[in-house]
């Protein structure tokens, strides 16, 4: 939600130390996204008039609704312009409400959150990283689920030497290694300062490419492959819960067939998952046998989410994460959860001077983005953010868009399509789109395996069945 809160003397929302921002130095708990002290925010009284009165409205509007009669008002799109309205003023006045009261939610802990009692927990991180010189990348996530098992995508290239793939994959169930860390499949990562530093590390074997588009019992060109990372951030960070723009969920909501069940279901899923982002560089090096040793260093995002994802709830969804020349950096979203919006636009844009902003509008349609599930080489999309206007174009490059399977219960594919972007016609960029589907009805791996995390392309342990869901 936009940040309603008012700006308190001698505060900034940056601190800047050594020209990166860092979260401010206070004795009290640090609040994600927060720049507010630890006394009570008091809104001007006009503002809080003028929440009360669209509060009270909306009220009305959601009377009328229900007057005009149930089934005419449930039916999907109907009412819709009154339907934005009554929405518009509830959301300004629980997101004024909210950062008052929550003042920016939790911040991160130093070490994976514990899972909540739930089969479809998850603390999973997640990391990109691109070269602006050359056609490099690495893109590496671990996700912590129950039973000790990890979901895990590792995919890098260095140009000039070729691309590479985690042996598991297409295939992402691997063992959950350490409680203190997240680790699996001979992939690290480590939470060193917080939301400032991370570190990521690999030693094991990758199969060289090209990237695999399906399940093969073939094990591949093996290679020996050993990096490490320290990823240092660049922006502060933005909360999908708190610093989304309201107008997004208003126009999604304002689609659907209204019922108390979908209310409660919208409430449900905003309560039990969180996301957040933040944009910066990584710097390391890369060891692969029979090669030099590689210096690299990486522009990408970090994502961390967690509480409780099904992926059986998720039909289909893109994601866009590019970065620019001038130091702009967006995230686009665009996603159909049948069970509350089944075209939800979302997403951000941190422009060169550190500010962020909500997406507030957007032309995206899942409808024209390959929803026969025929990748095209390009996608053009426009946006609002800020007040500003973006148009987006981005070019895939095919021989770099590698394909994992989802091992849970809810099984999908999703399709990690790197791409060269271009911001308004002009400046150049760089990132990746993200495709997923939901696929019910295939079976993609056969007696799916784990993986052991380093000791080469053995595959052993069974803790799946082939069907996906857990043993």
């Amino acid at each position: 939600m936009r940040d309603l809160r008012r700006r308190q003397p001698g505060r900034t929302r940056k601190q800047l130390r050594g020209g990166v921002w860092r979260p401010p130095e206070r004795s009290a708990p640090l609040r994600s996204g927060c720049s507010c002290s630890s006394a009570p925010l008091r809104a001007p009284r006009c503002t809080a008039l003028r929440c009360a009165m669209l509060a009270l409205l909306a009220l009305l509007a959601a009377a009328l609704l229900a007057l005009l009669g149930v089934r005419r008002a449930a039916a999907p799109g109907a009412w819709v312009p009154l339907k934005r309205w009554a929405l518009g003023g509830l959301l300004l006045l629980h997101g004024a409400w909210r950062q008052r009261a929550s003042c920016g939610g939790a911040a991160e802990p130093r070490r994976p959150r514990l899972l909540r009692p739930d089969p479809h927990a998850l603390d999973s991180v997640y990391f990109t990283g691109f070269a602006e010189t050359n056609k490099s990348f690495v893109i590496a996530r671990l996700a912590k689920r129950p039973n000790g098992i990890c979901e895990m995508w590792l995919f890098l290239r260095v140009d000039g030497v070729g691309e590479f793939e985690h042996p598991q994959h297409p295939n992402m169930m691997v063992n959950d290694e350490s409680e203190e860390i997240w680790s699996g499949g001979g992939l690290t990562i480590e939470y060193l300062e917080l939301q400032a530093r991370w570190k990521i590390s690999f030693d094991g074997f990758l199969r060289k490419g090209p990237y695999r588009q399906q399940w093969s019992e073939e094990e591949g060109e093996l290679v020996p492959v050993k990096f490490s990372f320290h990823w240092e951030n660049s922006t502060e960070v933005f909360s999908f819960s708190d610093d989304s723009h309201p107008s997004t969920f208003v126009r999604a909501f304002a689609q659907e067939p209204w019922s108390i069940e979908f209310f409660q279901r919208v409430k449900k899923q905003r309560e039990q998952h969180f996301r957040h982002e933040q944009w910066g560089q990584s710097v390391g090096e890369i060891e692969i046998e029979n090669h030099e040793k590689t210096k690299l260093s990486l522009q990408g995002v970090r994502s961390h989410s967690y509480g409780v994802r099904n992926w059986s709830e998720i039909y289909r969804y893109v994601m866009i994460l590019a970065r620019f020349e001038d130091g702009t950096a967006a995230h686009l979203t665009v996603i159909n959860m049948p069970a509350t919006t089944t075209n939800l636009t979302v997403g951000y844009v941190f422009f060169p001077d550190g500010k962020k902003a909500g997406i507030e509008w957007s032309n995206a349609s899942l409808a024209e983005m390959a929803d026969d599930g025929v990748i095209k080489d390009e996608y053009r999309v426009s946006f609002t953010a800020g007040g500003k206007h973006f148009d987006v174009s981005a070019r895939l490059d095919k021989q770099a868009c590698p394909v994992v399977y989802n091992g849970l219960t809810g099984r999908g594919v999703f399709h990690e399509c790197i791409a060269d972007f271009q911001l308004n016609g002009l400046t150049q960029g760089w990132g990746l789109a993200e495709f997923y589907y939901r696929d019910e009805a295939a079976q993609r791996v056969p007696n799916l395996q784990l993986g052991p995390s380093t000791e080469g392309p053995a595959i052993s342990s069974l803790h799946l069945v082939s069907n996906g869901s857990l043993l």
